[in-house]
């Protein structure tokens, strides 16, 4: 870190920053702030001490950022843009559109006590637990939640029997401040990454039964060339990891992505398209019949796909494709360990892409069955917020996450190729 605290404790001087990049000068950036020029200058110059580094360059003709400035404050105004909009519209207003904010007071008088005792209270529902987290008294938060709730114009709780619930304006007020904050813990990194160093923390989400290769050849290759990067990846469900993209506490999701994104705020990418297959144990009693069709399983077992996903529709499309019902007795499975350990254990079959179980097929365990699967291909891809704007490590996984996706596509059509010559 090259600040001396985290940037979201250094709002104030930041919208300085924002301000004198927007309009050049400290006189009107004082102005558009409704602060003194020796205010705003103080500011930027505390900015300069704490982050060491040059953020302008002073002539004649005003104040031009320096790559680190201009950097700082593409983020910055991002940052303060994201608190806008959790704030009343008609008080937006700026004759500078870099300027928007302005018009917000959350945007314009938000502090870094304001932010966490929020996001404290979201989590622990209690002005008593988040004092004891926050290291400050109660009568500190209480004092804290009601100069936020001014700024805002709404309350932002209730009390319910559970203690503190958020209201529909504090819902949005503590997304506009997870996104601010990362928007800010992303200018660290990338300002680091300025002086040759690529830092910070990635968090991915990824979705079970359709990454496999993909994201473990990716970050293995970024974190050969980027050995000081953090990565943390986390499973769950769609929407479950839906919810925390939207409220950044991941980066992007990589997985099976759907036909179309709920909400113009998501943007998706698909990296290759993947088949599905029928995927049993090495020992089970149809592997060994090279001849096979879709009247053969009609009595078998099955370990269905979780509903509402492609491997769902897949499933459904292909046994009607055959003539098969449902199975009648679900046994559904969310774990890609807990599938195979299901699979070697029994007789059941699974409707899966190769590519999940390919070591587990190259070393004798399970077998692909040579039962033509006809359904729509599932499209493999990432998932994230439409404005996402990537720091160079997170930059690097995008990129490796596309080549090694080119990889796996390349070896799908040789595979392709060589079936043709052997038949």
């Amino acid at each position: 870190m090259y600040a001396v605290a985290p940037l979201v404790d250094l709002l104030k001087p930041l919208r300085a920053l924002c301000a004198v990049t927007a309009t050049g000068s400290t006189v009107a950036a004082a102005e558009a702030l409704h602060l003194s020029q020796s205010s705003v200058v103080r500011a930027i110059q505390s900015l300069e001490a704490d982050l060491a580094g040059t953020l302008f360059e002073r002539s004649a003709r005003g104040m031009q950022p320096t790559p680190m400035g201009q950097e700082l404050a593409l983020r910055a105004s991002r940052a303060l843009s994201h608190l806008a909009q959790a704030d009343a519209p008609a008080r937006r207003s700026a004759r500078n559109h870099a300027l928007a904010w302005t018009g917000s007071r959350l945007a314009a008088g938000v502090g870094a006590r304001h932010v966490g005792v929020l996001l404290s209270l979201a989590q622990t529902a209690s002005e008593t637990a988040s004092a004891a987290a926050l290291g400050i008294s109660q009568p500190a938060v209480h004092q804290t939640l009601a100069q936020l709730e001014h700024m805002a114009g709404a309350a932002l709780f209730v009390r319910a029997r559970k203690g503190l619930r958020l209201t529909e304006a504090g819902e949005a007020t503590q997304q506009a401040f997870k996104l601010a904050r990362a928007e800010l813990q992303q200018a660290s990194d990338a300002l680091a990454a300025q002086r040759g160093v690529v830092q910070g923390r990635l968090v991915i989400g990824t979705l079970p039964f359709s990454t496999g290769r993909l994201l473990s050849g990716a970050v293995d290759r970024v974190l050969q060339s980027h050995p000081g990067l953090a990565v943390t990846i986390v499973d769950g469900t769609y929407d479950a990891l839906l919810h925390q993209l939207r409220q950044a506490d991941i980066d992007f999701i990589v997985g099976a992505t759907r036909p179309a994104l709920a909400g113009a705020e998501l943007a998706q990418e698909t990296l290759f398209l993947d088949r599905l297959a029928v995927v049993a144990r090495a020992a089970h009693p149809l592997a060994a019949r090279s001849h096979l069709s879709w009247q053969d399983l009609r009595d078998c077992g099955w370990i269905m796909p979780m509903p509402n996903t492609p491997a769902q529709v897949a499933f459904e499309q292909a046994l009607k494709v055959a003539g098969i019902p449902i199975p009648a007795d679900p046994l559904r499975v969310n774990s890609a360990l807990m599938m195979q350990a299901l699979l070697a254990q029994s007789d059941r079959l699974a409707l899966m892409s190769p590519r999940q179980v390919q070591a587990e097929i190259r070393a004798g365990l399970l077998v692909q069955l040579g039962v033509p699967v006809r359904h729509e291909p599932r499209m493999i891809g990432l998932v994230r917020r439409a404005g996402y704007l990537p720091t160079p490590a997170a930059q690097s996984l995008l990129d490796a996450l596309r080549s090694v996706a080119r990889d796996i596509a390349d070896d799908a059509d040789a595979h392709i190729e060589i079936s043709k010559v052997h038949r």
